[in-house]
């Protein structure tokens, strides 16, 4: 047991209690990588008394090709967690008058010499930057946009296309998360700071932290790691066997490093916590400043469930209560047994990240894991591993063991609400002629739709994104399945894999031809119009399933 004699030099025996057995830690973990299958490699980390050390371990493959075990040095995406880190970026620079929380984005835009306003009827145009630090601008998210493809300068993206975006709701009535709004605020860092956004977060917190093997998607740095210094993304497909996303598709990212685009290892990650706790401790020498932290770690707007679809754990049914009830900015309030606790998840393609944190407890957890979650819901083992952890570090006992990780929801419930399961779907040959909705449909915002019909088969190409429409029985006159393949330019995809992403498309159709598309994406509505004449408009609709490849659930570099 090499793997836990290190940890055994890391963390030895005499400073842990009888309740923090750190065998029993590194227990759970093997039984969550004997019973999850769909787990190609997960990374744990976790910290206690602040900023100490209390246990490091990578498990599985980096490589399952190549049979190259993860380690400690293995990087995996963290996803969304990056939002704290441009969150606190921002906040530095309100400490030092260059901007302020209160100030709407076309003022802060127009300090530094850009032009940024809403284009449109009845824009709201007070949106500010905490609005967009805590996703409460009632802007649609737009996030098939991260398979979009273009190859738009940032400034372009900024300026010209995300002012097209639509309202959803009033500014501050609800909460929908939005990564674009991350990448806005980024950008304005840049003009703020005047160098590269990546160049200011290394010199504010990876230096500073000591995150020496932390890094961006879009680092030259990154492109060269190789074997097990960084986690293959693996996702499901439609058999659950495991295939790679190559490299490439992860530096499609690289626009978003605000949102969404930091690469870290566990140990790394341990540091971040570690002067997270002293902060908000108030210890001495601390690092990060602790007003700045308790300033964006306060809750903003209450979450309405859109990250919240995962198993929610309270008693009566469990034995303990987690809430995540307020989006803070680049933070989620939340409380594990009625302690106060902050924490964020991370979702990219083909990884997942979560990192949780009990100022009061001092006391703090990272996971992060390369696969899919044979529970069917983003996030939700590595939630069941943190409660592990945190409870063994509280010196409580668990509710969790090494069994009830593999059955769970079982014993407590044979349910868990917001479980997903996978639907047989029977196909049938389309029931008329296809010819009426071929065409290229336009949106002021997304790439062109292009709907052709091939050898009696209806395809489709939005962005990176293409497959084919299969009609469903059982189903309306003219509703469609999409089986959605990898980017166009995918090299070496198994077979397997090509099948994995249902969308359903509905047509509503009255004439021969098409001049409107509403594509509805994660319960949000987006209109393509097209030149031709004749019919009123066909609907489309994509229901996302969480078996996604590309697209996580939902796409927000968290879930």
């Amino acid at each position: 047991m090499p793997g836990v004699i290190l940890l055994l030099l890391l963390v030895t025996r005499s400073q842990l209690s009888a309740s923090y057995d750190i065998l029993k830690l590194d227990g759970l973990c093997d039984s969550v990588q004997e019973c999850h299958k769909g787990i190609a490699s997960f990374t744990v980390s976790a910290v206690k008394n602040n900023d100490e050390l209390a246990f490091l371990k990578s498990y599985g493959y980096a490589n399952i090709e190549e049979k190259i075990p993860a380690v400690n040095e293995t990087r995996f995406s963290i996803g969304s967690i990056s939002k704290s880190f441009t969150a606190y970026l921002a906040s530095k620079y309100v400490q030092e008058g260059k901007i302020r929380w209160d100030q709407t984005l076309s003022e802060a835009f127009a300090d530094y010499g850009v032009e940024f306003s809403f284009v449109g009827e009845n824009r709201d145009h007070s949106l500010t930057i905490t609005d967009a630090l805590s996703h409460r601008t009632g802007l649609k998210t737009y996030d098939w946009l991260l398979v979009d493809g273009r190859n738009y300068s940032k400034a372009y993206w900024i300026t010209k296309l995300l002012p097209h975006f639509e309202q959803e709701v009033s500014v501050r009535y609800n909460f929908i998360y939005n990564n674009w709004l991350y990448s806005l605020i980024g950008y304005l860092l840049e003009l703020i700071g005047e160098k590269p956004f990546e160049d200011q977060i290394r010199e504010a917190m990876f230096e500073p932290l000591g995150m020496t093997e932390t890094m961006f998607v879009s680092d030259e740095a990154y492109r060269e790691l190789s074997g097990n210094k960084i986690a293959v993304p693996y996702k499901e497909g439609r058999d659950s066997k495991l295939f790679p996303i190559p490299q490439y598709v992860m530096e499609f990212i690289g626009f978003h490093n605000p949102a969404g685009g930091i690469v870290s290892t566990a140990g790394d990650m341990a540091k971040y916590m570690g002067a997270l706790l002293n902060a908000y401790n108030d210890e001495p020498g601390s690092i990060l400043d602790r007003d700045t932290l308790i300033n964006i770690t306060e809750p903003r707007i209450i979450m309405n469930g859109q990250i919240g679809d995962l198993c929610l754990i309270h008693t009566p049914i469990f034995p303990v209560t987690e809430k995540q009830y307020g989006y803070a900015m680049g933070y989620i309030a939340a409380s594990y047994r009625e302690y106060q606790m902050i924490n964020h998840g991370g979702s990219t393609y083909g990884q997942f990240s979560q990192m949780s944190i009990i100022p009061e407890k001092k006391i703090g957890v990272f996971t992060a894991l390369s696969g899919y979650d044979a529970l069917g819901l983003p996030h939700q083992i590595q939630r069941l591993i943190y409660m592990y952890f945190l409870d063994s570090l509280m010196e409580v006992e668990p509710w969790l063991n090494s069994s009830s990780i593999c059955t769970f929801p079982k014993p407590w419930t044979e349910e868990c609400n917001g479980s997903f399961e996978s639907v047989e779907v029977e196909y049938m040959q389309p029931r008329e002629n296809l010819t009426i909705y071929e065409g290229i449909y336009y949106n002021p915002v997304y790439p062109d739709l292009n709907v052709t019909l091939n050898n009696g088969t209806l395809m489709f190409v939005l962005g990176l994104g293409n497959g084919t429409l299969l009609e469903e029985k059982e189903k309306p006159l003219h509703s469609f399945t999409a089986i959605i393949n990898l980017p166009t330019d995918a090299p070496n995809i198994p077979e397997y894999a090509k099948e994995r992403c249902d969308f359903n498309f509905l047509f509503e159709t009255s004439e021969k031809s098409v001049n409107q598309v509403e594509f509805i994406y994660m319960h949000q509505s987006y209109y393509f119009t097209s030149g031709t004449s004749g019919l009123n408009r066909v609907r489309l609709i994509f229901l996302i399933g969480l078996t996604t490849v590309l697209l996580s659930t939902p796409i927000i570099f968290y879930s």
